[in-house]
């Protein structure tokens, strides 16, 4: 089976790279999905049997400062993807947030639950996801937190690190959340 990433250098491209060696995974290098049309000229040119999203704008905080390329990257792209993938039969897999919801309550998500995202980053990935659902293709939508690899940055290397030099930590207190590590979901 012939699989396409969309990603590379993330915690999750990179897991993925990791349990499917024979995956192709481009980076921004390869396919700049700042750029419309690139998404879907790489699937073409590579005629896969599957697609893999993994590529995204990941830092929430910078997200409010840069919307329209956090929308190009988060809503716009995966849309692409997914219509160029209906449009030659391929299943389509999207990796999303529970940025896509507002953070109330106390019990875990459920996928029908409504989504009501805060901010830039959570509306931008749930506009990808409403992109995908109307695109046409077969697909699959993992909505995943807090991930976390040895590779990159990530909410436990950052408290491990801090941990050495502080006898304190300052922590939010207002999320819950489930850390995932990237290679659960790459599998």
């Amino acid at each position: 089976m012939r699989v396409l990433v969309f990603g590379r250098s993330g915690q999750v491209a990179q897991a993925l790279a990791k349990a499917a060696p024979d995956a192709v995974c481009l980076g921004r290098d390869a396919a700049d999905l700042t750029l419309p049309g690139t998404g879907a000229r790489a699937i073409a040119e590579h005629a896969p049997d599957a697609v893999i999203n993994a590529a995204a704008w990941t830092a929430v905080d910078a997200a409010e400062d840069a919307p329209d390329r956090t929308r190009r990257l988060n809503a716009e792209a995966p849309g692409e993807l997914a219509c160029a993938c209906a449009g030659l039969g391929v299943p389509f897999v999207h990796i999303s947030t529970d940025y896509v919801f507002d953070g109330t309550g106390t019990a875990p998500w459920q996928p029908d639950d409504p989504a009501h995202p805060l901010g830039v980053y959570g509306a931008s990935k749930r506009a990808g996801e409403e992109a995908i659902v109307t695109s046409g293709a077969v697909f699959g939508i993992l909505r995943s937190s807090w991930i976390f690899s040895h590779q990159g940055q990530n909410f436990l290397k950052t408290m491990l690190r801090l941990s050495e030099t502080r006898s304190h930590l300052r922590i939010v207190a207002d999320q819950i959340g489930g850390p995932t590590p990237a290679d659960t979901v790459a599998t």
